[in-house]
């Protein structure tokens, strides 16, 4: 769909997903000043700051973290525009603080874009982590809130992560900044010494990865983006990790047929619902990009050699002028069957187009990777997307080949 260079939302009486559940044997997804490197937006908040006492009584109010300070880290497409605080919408978006005291807060402001397929508003859902191990995980509700992330920690330094579960289509997020307790401060995180940037489709954002069977419909409680092959291989790396991944997006046309804001669009912007955002690929530098695109193509039948072979050159022209020296690894993915759409043979054209698109680009740093199909692992997500043990078994894979590619 088009908006004429204003906000994009989905329709939520148009189908949400690239497609309907299907039986089991035909399975077929800028600004201010920079912080720091792992910003990829220019922003410039406050620093670090807490209330002051009044009339000699004794202060006791919480230590500030202003969502600009220093000592934070980001991972992901950030939008810096608003002074109040930096807006998110990509699945994997994540922020780290490392302080000291007993407990900390966040205060998130949150806008809902879509409803989803039981008629319910979806919201964002956050993974928490605290000194590494995963916590209570945080739902998001319209509007500005603080919300508990640690309590009763034991006295020392502690370090909490905050990570978007959700694609963009269902909510933006804005973080607004932190509290700790009172004379806690906030102290310096460090980078990860690998870097990962994944473009994708509902496979990489993680839908319905969460859910029961094939036959479930969309939910932001089944998606998440952590049980995805891409959190997992960058987790297994120790790699930080920028996803750019969109249900329904597809190379030369998306789920349904429609051609305006392909992968290609959105893979340029740093709020995706924005037709006039636009991210600074100098932020951000990844060592590889792994692209696992063009399944949506192939939902209403073969998409055709030329238009679907130029689409794909182009956006691989793209990522290599934004990235002169990273490894690019394409990926034929696991839901790709000659069995559905019937008569399109969409795995045989695909993995056909995609590999002589790849020969096509002369590019020595261009690799291709092809995922089985996730008949194989017997389980599948809501509207038969991966489950978990496909996503791991992807993983598994991916690691292996990225390992071997660049010696970590």
């Amino acid at each position: 769909m088009s908006d004429g260079g204003q906000r994009l939302r989905r329709d939520a009486r148009e189908p949400l997903h690239e497609r309907q559940a299907m039986p089991t044997s035909a399975h077929t997804g800028a600004g201010m000043g920079k912080i720091r490197k792992t910003w990829a937006i220019p922003i410039a908040f406050g620093a670090l700051a807490a209330c002051g006492s009044h009339h000699g009584s004794i202060d006791t109010s919480p230590a500030k973290v202003a969502p600009g300070a220093r000592e934070l880290r980001y991972e992901g497409r950030f939008d810096g525009s608003d002074p109040a605080g930096p807006r998110f919408e990509w699945p994997g978006s994540a922020v780290w603080l490392r302080f000291t005291g007993a407990s900390a807060k966040v205060t998130l402001s949150e806008h809902s874009l879509e409803t989803d397929e039981y008629g319910n508003v979806a919201h964002n859902w956050y993974d928490v982590a605290v000194d590494a191990q995963p916590a209570q995980p945080l739902y998001a509700t319209e509007g500005v809130h603080t919300y508990p992330l640690a309590a009763a920690l034991a006295p020392g330094e502690h370090i909490v992560s905050l990570r978007k579960r959700t694609e963009a289509y269902v909510g933006e997020g804005q973080l607004l900044g932190f509290e700790l307790d009172h004379g806690a401060k906030a102290l310096p995180v460090s980078d990860a010494p690998r870097r990962i940037e994944f473009i994708g489709d509902s496979i990489t954002a993680g839908f319905g990865v969460d859910g029961a069977d094939g036959s479930c419909l969309f939910s932001a409680d089944t998606e998440n983006y952590a049980h995805t092959y891409a959190a997992l291989t960058a987790q297994d790396l120790g790699a930080s990790q920028i996803a750019l991944a969109s249900s329904g997006a597809g190379v030369y046309r998306n789920w349904g047929g429609g051609t305006d804001n392909t992968i290609g669009d959105l893979y340029q912007r740093a709020l995706p619902t924005y037709s006039t955002s636009r991210w600074d690929f100098s932020a951000w530098k990844p060592d590889a990009v792994v692209i696992n695109v063009g399944t949506e193509d192939f939902t209403s039948g073969d998409p055709g050699h030329d238009a679907f072979v130029a689409g794909y050159l182009k956006l691989l022209a793209r990522v290599r002028q934004n990235y002169p020296s990273a490894l690019i690894v394409v990926a034929i993915g696991p839901m790709l069957s000659d069995l559905w759409p019937p008569g399109a043979q969409a795995l045989t054209r695909a993995r056909s187009y995609v590999s002589e698109a790849v020969g096509a680009a002369s590019d020595a740093r261009m690799k291709l990777i092809e995922f089985p199909d996730q008949d194989d692992a017997g389980t599948y997500g809501c509207k038969s997307h991966p489950s978990p043990a496909t996503h791991r078994r992807m993983a598994d894979q991916l690691t292996a080949f990225l390992r071997q590619q660049l010696g970590w």
